[in-house]
């Protein structure tokens, strides 16, 4: 099963991948905002399904999964759309822990 977050993206940049025709589309179900869970933890999983964190980064998309300009377009209509969260949403201009250089990550840890 794939997450929500990878099915829109697929969806969006990649509509033909076979991941999309393997599972049937579940009913979407509102959840007000007192029903909603507290949320722990930011995460987020690769296309691979596995969840990526390294340094306090969560690897959103990684550059050896996809292409510069599928990053930069995902990216820039993320942080159009919250931008009290584009301080902490950026690629990586050089390779870090691991992670390689044009990745998306996500800071998790907020600077007091």
């Amino acid at each position: 099963m794939i997450d929500n977050l990878t099915r829109q993206l697929l969806t969006k940049y990649l509509p033909n991948d076979p991941r999309l025709q393997q599972e049937p589309l579940q009913a979407v179900t509102a959840i007000t905002k007192s029903e909603a869970p507290p949320v722990q933890h930011l995460a987020a999983k690769s296309a691979l399904g596995v969840l990526q964190e390294v340094a306090g980064m969560v690897i959103i998309m990684s550059s050896n999964d996809y292409t510069e300009g599928v990053i930069f377009k995902a990216l820039r209509e993320f942080n159009t759309q919250h931008p009290e969260l584009m301080s902490r949403s950026f690629t990586l201009p050089v390779a870090q822990s691991g992670i390689p250089v044009g990745s998306w990550v996500f800071i998790t840890q907020e600077e007091d």
